[in-house]
């Protein structure tokens, strides 16, 4: 049974988005510039587990409460399940990156050099089985919320939300 959406849960929404975006961004630029900075990939890590902790918990919550009601007035059967496929993959994307993530610092080895600063850098994750999952994931779930973001434009100008004159 859907629920209406509540402010607590609109919050939780968008403390998602910014913190999930604060991590695609700060882990764009960690894999595309020199030299590597030990404080850059504890604020990606910081902003990752964030993220992915309160997607996990929004998660928990679709589960047992079932999805928010829509905002939106959907026009076509297609609409409303192309929004509910983006909308489940826009929920479960974060959680592939957070045991993903977690897996790479596990299997390298790595969380007392992140954590002291010494860590020399993201060779020690090059070839490990959840980089590859972990980029794939990052660049579909750029890719869904950009998606969601037009969509969510179109919705607005076309006037499909609720109480918009």
């Amino acid at each position: 049974m859907m629920s209406s959406p509540t402010s607590s849960i609109r919050l939780l929404h968008w403390t998602i988005a910014g913190l999930t975006i604060g991590a695609l961004v700060t882990g764009f630029t960690l894999t595309n510039t020199d030299p590597f900075s030990p404080y850059l990939l504890k604020t990606h890590l910081a902003l990752g587990l964030s993220a992915g902790v309160l997607a996990l918990v929004r998660t928990i919550l679709w589960l047992t409460k079932g999805a928010p009601a829509s905002v939106v007035a959907f026009q076509s059967a297609l609409q409303q399940a192309l929004g509910k496929s983006v909308h489940a993959a826009l929920r479960l994307v974060p959680l592939l990156l957070l045991i993903s993530g977690i897996g790479m610092i596990v299997i390298s080895g790595s969380l007392e050099t992140i954590a002291n600063g010494t860590f020399p850098g993201l060779e020690a994750f090059v070839g490990l089985p959840p980089a590859g999952l972990h980029h794939a994931a990052a660049l579909l779930l750029a890719a869904l919320i950009g998606l969601h973001s037009l969509a969510a434009l179109w919705h607005w100008q076309r006037g499909f939300y609720p109480g918009r004159q």
